[in-house]
């Protein structure tokens, strides 16, 4: 058991337009994305806020719909695919700050962070083209490690082209355009009675 805690994590929020400007995606499409439910619907919206998860997922909507996936494969893909990019992202440096009340709570935390970075083997989706009706219940075939197998998916599918979204480079791209730190953690040591330094 770890002798260290989070008190807090604070998360980065980003407006409708910061967003835009990290993920490629207008505010218009935003709402209309919204409308469509493939981001969380927001009360007020000239208060528009996303978390960064939100971002990393429009981003990677933003790419599929350049390549001409539809409205159903953004759905069915695009938060399983965003879930794999937010955790590469979160293991980038700089993405989260660490805020101990010694060196050793700091290593441990990063530590922690770097394992549920590492943790996530998925770096590729494949979204073979032309779309096929029966996707959704097989997406956890077209999110792949490595290339190296790719062509028993494409012999097996029959599918002689497709759409190859790298999960590590919009990770990259996210981190490169949006201000970090994503996230700061705040550890504090813990006694043995459970309580705080």
């Amino acid at each position: 058991m770890s002798n260290y805690h989070i008190e807090y994590t604070d998360q980065a929020e980003f407006s409708a337009g910061e967003a835009a400007e990290i993920s490629g995606v207008n505010p218009v499409l935003q709402r209309h994305w919204r409308k469509r439910g493939l981001l969380s619907q927001i009360e007020g919206e000239r208060n528009a806020r996303f978390s960064i998860s939100e971002v990393v997922r429009m981003t990677i909507m933003q790419r599929l719909t350049e390549g001409g996936i539809s409205i159903k494969g953004l759905q069915a893909f695009s938060g399983l695919a965003a879930h794999h990019a937010t955790a590469k992202l979160m293991g980038l440096p700089g993405s989260v700050a660490i805020k101990a009340d010694s060196p050793d709570a700091e290593a441990e935390e990063r530590q922690r962070i770097e394992s549920w970075a590492a943790h996530s083997k998925v770096r590729y989706v494949f979204w073979p083209l032309p779309e096929r009706d029966d996707l959704e219940g097989r997406i956890a075939q077209y999110l792949r490690a490595d290339l190296s197998d790719l062509h028993e998916l494409v012999d097996q599918e029959g599918v002689f082209h497709g759409l190859l979204i790298d999960l590590e480079a919009v990770a990259k791209l996210v981190h490169s355009r949006a201000k970090l730190p994503l996230e700061t953690h705040v550890v504090t040591a813990r006694l043995l009675d459970g309580s705080a330094k």
